[in-house]
């Protein structure tokens, strides 16, 4: 696996979750996994070791050293490092705070290139390259490039959002180091062009033996104008090898009877100790202590999120009789409007800008209700941690929210709320109905907690599927 990001070592998202718990979860299965990811400055080198051959990679009009370090993992995965200093040795992943690298097309054709290499080199080749988002998206065409003639492994991209291309000026092809017959393989609308420009993504679309989303819905919805992202067409043309396969949860991680980082434990038969965590949380927040319900908020504060409908909501919402509870950081815009908002309120509301793991676990054990607005969501974590710790997610009917949340005036089947559509005067109006669940019918808001808490979306059902996908294309 191939990815720019992998939990603990290197995270801004979901993505890294993914790269910690799906490999673990193959390797459960009897795969032999090795993760990928550049050896950015920041990360602990403890426990990893060189390894001797250090192959110079082709980049432009030059050959680069790669550096490989590894280590193995307690559940047998193999962690490598793909050193160069010059490229990953900084300190973030993708540029400084609000902004991008300028040569992140060199820096992620380079580890592209960087595997590609070392698994050519290997006496017992890989059977499968399984890449995730564009700045692993290379990886298909190059192996591609050297198919002809030879056994090679198969590829596999997994995308996790689109709106996320890596779309760069064609001259950065240049860093792919192709001979002139390569290049007019390549590059042309049916290639890695885009505009004029070049698609990494697009390349990954293409040139991948396999294509998967992390949601089956979300797997639908990028077929379509609205949520293909200019790329619907592509997707369409190569729907026949499209999959969805959803995103799994780590209980390991996320279980409320089990979370080291909560005080006070607790199961679906000992909910009334949710309470204890509500409490907590306020402190936490320097909320002053009461018993109105918190809805809470952990995503990044994003216009895809929908925090911009939520913060005009927000006055409205406090109306319900619910505080408000936020952790994540983002666009400056949004997060100045949330500022602004709790300075009018500073009894009702806390915030967090950043990211904080142990407040993660405390938002979603101490809220109520989880709120997830988001104008698309491909698959979605949050929602399926707040359903294991007894917080109804409020959801938009999109992507994974769709696939994982249910909503019915059945108390034995429902988990959460779907909003109707994605406006200010819904979400309230689909708060204004949960809330009014919990205070006149505790009964069927304590059975909805139950049914939610009783899903069950481990990584295991995931890998299944995935190692499905790698016995079909083998």
């Amino acid at each position: 696996m191939v990815s720019a990001e992998a939990r603990p070592l290197a995270q801004t998202g979901g993505l890294a979750d993914v790269l910690s718990a799906l490999p673990d979860a193959l390797a459960r299965r009897g795969h032999a996994v090795r993760r990928f990811l550049p050896a950015y400055g920041f990360i602990d080198r403890s426990g990893f070791e060189r390894e001797t051959e250090e192959p110079a990679v082709p980049l432009g009009p030059a050959h680069v050293p790669a550096g490989f370090l590894s280590r193995r993992e307690p559940g047998g995965v193999v962690t490598t490092l793909v050193e160069n200093a010059e490229l990953f040795g900084r300190a973030s992943i993708y540029g400084p705070p609000g902004g991008e690298y300028p040569d992140n097309a060199r820096r992620f054709t380079f580890l592209a290139r960087a595997v590609c290499e070392w698994a050519k080199r290997q006496a017992r080749r890989p059977d499968i390259l399984h890449v995730h988002d564009w700045h692993a998206a290379l990886v298909p065409l190059l192996v591609r490039l050297g198919r002809a003639g030879e056994p090679s492994p198969r590829t596999v991209l997994t995308i996790h959002n689109l709106g996320y291309q890596g779309e760069f000026p064609a001259r950065e092809l240049d860093w792919l180091f192709l001979s002139e017959a390569e290049r007019r393989q390549v590059f042309h609308v049916d290639g890695i062009e885009f505009y004029g420009g070049i698609n990494f993504l697009k390349a990954g679309i293409v040139y991948s033996d396999a294509l998967t989303t992390v949601s089956p819905t979300y797997a639908r919805e990028i077929l379509t104008p609205e949520f293909g992202c200019r790329l619907d067409g592509l997707l369409r043309w190569q729907t026949g090898k499209l999959r969805g396969i959803l995103n799994g949860a780590d209980y390991t991680r996320w279980d409320p009877s089990s979370d080291a980082t909560l005080l006070h434990p607790y199961g679906p038969e000992t909910l009334a100790r949710k309470a204890d965590s509500a409490r907590a949380l306020r402190e936490r927040l320097h909320l002053p202590a009461s018993d109105r319900p918190i809805m809470g908020v952990v995503s990044r504060l994003a216009h895809q999120k929908g925090i911009d409908v939520l913060t005009n909501s927000v006055e409205r919402l406090l109306e319900e009789g619910a505080d408000l509870a936020v952790l994540g950081s983002g666009e400056q815009a949004i997060v100045d409007h949330l500022e602004w908002l709790r300075h009018r309120h500073p009894d009702r509301i806390g915030i967090t800008i950043g990211y904080d793991e142990s407040l993660s676990h405390l938002v979603i054990a101490g809220s109520d209700l989880l709120l997830i607005p988001s104008r698309y969501e491909p698959c979605g974590l949050t929602q399926m941690y707040a359903m294991r710790y007894g917080t109804l997610p409020v959801v938009t009917r999109t992507g994974g929210l769709a696939d994982t949340v249910r909503d019915s005036p059945d108390p034995s089947h429902a988990t959460g709320f779907f909003l109707d559509d994605l406006s200010p005067g819904s979400l309230v109006a689909t708060v204004r109905r949960a809330l009014a669940l919990r205070w006149v019918d505790p009964s069927a808001w304590r059975r909805r907690q139950r049914n939610a808490m009783a899903e069950d979306f481990s990584w295991d059902l995931a890998a299944s599927r995935y190692s499905e996908l790698y016995a079909q294309l083998l």
